[in-house]
């Protein structure tokens, strides 16, 4: 039985309307079209514009207009949460949003430059080929290791130095280790090793190759039996240790699926150990220390430690827990199906977090290289799935950090293929961290040396879509609570869970990187919505950090971040006294970096002042 077909309607009206106003056409929700102001625009208290041929029939809806951009971000800024309209799936996996128009400089045409075609980065010379990284990585280890204490030694004869490429199955002979487009390459310059030429010559000359073997040659038959002191330093990695590294992931990987693994494999284990330890270390040193914050913290910290065998941990037990994590990886890299392990990967992340807490920036970041080459042989991305994902997002957020300290661009150069609209609240936090890296690759040196404003613009331009396009996909979980404490400068700002409220923060600090280093049009409003979208990103980053717990440990570590990389933002001096505390309270809770951030951070308030003195 057919029944009675509709007509349809033309695609010229009814499916696609051509209706409605500019201001919400543009922020995606649906207009009632009333004039002269429609209903949204008059919530938010917003001018209200209609498109040439309206305007000409009610010239009154005429408003000046800011930078289309900065307005799309000074919108988000309303008190009020935008309406949520139908909006088209997105994926940070292609360029802006096709729905959008991109902005150009007034008087130019778009580059035909892609805006993912970055300029050459100055780059250090490789060792060999890809294919050697992962073991290029371990040399580096072990000379590192070798400079800081002479005892240890790994001799050139017992230390696993490449692989031909003809073995079937090498694992360091992949399509991944290939670059494709001018970005990878310039990431796979920037994460190269420096030349080292004994170091180069045992990679070509060695005869020693990867085995193909079962992993039952480097797992364990039973669970490795530890003493009562590593049995508390193990489970101080799971209580207190892993929610660092599983602040983000609701399926705790680190706390879960790790400790199981390493029970298997005594590298992993030993790199654990090492990690744990070193971080009981930390506060073994100064547990009496006087904190701003009283007696709380120490009690706090008193608690965890109420086991006396951690209170002998110290510096020392660390370091030998980190040198036979390194004699472990000097067998087991011969092995090809150890180096496609999740163990592995697990492993090389422990180290660079052990080399992040032992405060040794320069070995740090030059490890971060390390996880880069192995995760890169591995094929592993931020949407893998299991620990392998965990490991991935982990490390960006490392990366990232000494990224931003450097000025240089981010290691990796993966984009996300999930549309935005279809991430969980919680993907959604994790997602923000992607964002950052890449306002950090746009706030370095490489990139902000580039003379062709047109581009810059552009990039600046597609990145403050992308991240008013996270904070429009975002579920009430993340709006702010009421809170009864009071400030002067700052007021607190409460969201929970805290992880929602960091993903905030670093949202926050992402826009801020944005907008300093994205070339001005030199008219006054947008400059003054420049200034407005710093003030909101300042405050939020700042109001939040006074409501982050005290036993928040990653709570504060990523507080920390965010206070010292809005710190150039910060221009009054009552403003920049205040935030100079926050980031002293919050490293001192912390017990990281060694050095003081805050003296840093002054440093270039003088260099300001000079500067504007000068000017």
């Amino acid at each position: 039985m057919s029944g009675v077909r509709k007509p349809r309607k033309s695609r010229g009206r009814g499916l696609r309307a051509t209706t409605g106003c500019l201001v919400c056409k543009r922020r995606h929700v649906k207009c009632d079209e009333a004039r002269p102001r429609c209903g949204p625009c008059m919530k938010g208290q917003r001018d209200c514009v209609y498109n040439q041929d309206d305007a000409a029939k009610d010239s009154s809806t005429l408003q000046p207009h800011i930078h289309e951009p900065l307005q799309i971000l000074v919108d988000a800024c309303e008190n009020e949460r935008p309406e949520k309209g139908p909006q088209p799936p997105s994926s940070f996996a292609a360029s802006p949003n096709p729905h959008r128009p991109r902005p150009t400089l007034p008087g130019h045409t778009a580059s035909p430059r892609s805006p993912h075609d970055f300029i050459p980065s100055p780059s250090t010379e490789s060792v060999g080929s890809a294919r050697h990284a992962s073991l290029s990585w371990f040399e580096l280890l072990a000379s590192d290791a070798g400079k800081a204490d002479r005892n240890f030694y790994l001799s050139p004869q017992q230390t696993v130095v490449g692989s031909p490429p003809d073995i079937p199955g090498n694992a360091f002979h992949s399509t991944v280790l290939q670059p494709r487009t001018p970005r990878e390459r310039e990431s796979f310059q920037a994460a190269a090793f420096d030349h080292d030429p004994e170091l180069a010559k045992r990679l070509t000359s060695s005869d020693l190759h990867l085995l193909m073997d079962e992993p039952s040659s480097w797992r364990t038959p039973a669970p490795i039996q530890l003493s009562e002191q590593e049995t508390s330093v193990f489970a101080h990695f799971i209580r207190t240790v892993s929610p660092w590294l599983d602040y983000f992931d609701p399926s705790r990987q680190m706390a879960s699926v790790l400790p199981h693994l390493a029970l298997r494999n005594i590298g992993l284990m030993k790199a654990l150990l090492a990690v744990s330890s070193r971080h009981l270390s930390l506060w073994n040193v100064d547990q009496t220390h006087q904190t701003t914050e009283g007696t709380g913290r120490r009690a706090f910290w008193k608690g965890l430690i109420a086991d006396q065998r951690l209170e002998k941990i110290d510096r020392n037990v660390a370091v030998q827990y980190y040198y036979e994590t390194l004699g472990y990886l000097n067998k087991a890299m011969h092995s090809a199906s150890y180096a496609r392990s999740p163990e592995l990967i697990a492993t090389a992340l422990l180290i660079s977090t052990y080399e992040m807490i032992d405060s040794s920036n320069r070995d740090w970041e030059r490890h971060l290289k390390g996880v880069f080459w192995i995760q890169r042989c591995q094929n592993n991305n931020g949407e893998s799935g299991g620990l392998r994902q965990a490991v991935w997002w982990a490390w960006l957020r490392q990366d990232t950090w000494v990224a931003m300290r450097e000025r240089r661009r981010v290691f990796t150069f993966w984009r996300p293929k999930k549309p935005l609209s279809t991430l969980q609240p919680a993907e959604l936090a994790c997602f923000a961290h992607y964002l950052l890296a890449q306002c950090v690759n746009y706030a370095s040196r490489e990139e902000c040396e580039t003379k062709d404003m047109q581009h810059r613009l552009e990039r600046g331009n597609e990145l403050l879509y992308m991240l008013q396009e996270w904070q429009d996909c975002l579920p009430q979980e993340f709006a702010p609570l009421p809170t009864i404490h009071q400030a002067d400068v700052f007021s607190p700002i409460w969201i929970h869970p805290p992880a929602y409220a960091a993903a905030m923060q670093v949202h926050s600090l992402a826009r801020i990187l944005v907008i300093l280093h994205r070339p001005s049009l030199g008219n006054l409003q947008d400059y003054r919505a420049a200034q407005r979208l710093l003030s909101v990103s300042l405050n939020t980053i700042c109001g939040i950090a006074r409501t982050v717990s005290e036993d928040d440990d990653m709570g504060s570590l990523m507080a920390l971040h965010c206070l010292f990389g809005a710190g150039m933002s910060v221009s009054t001096p009552h403003e920049r006294a205040e935030l100079l505390d926050l980031i002293e309270l919050f490293q001192q809770r912390v017990r990281w970096p060694s050095e003081s951030l805050r003296k840093d951070l002054e440093l270039e308030y003088q260099k300001d002042a000079l500067t504007g003195f000068a000017g």
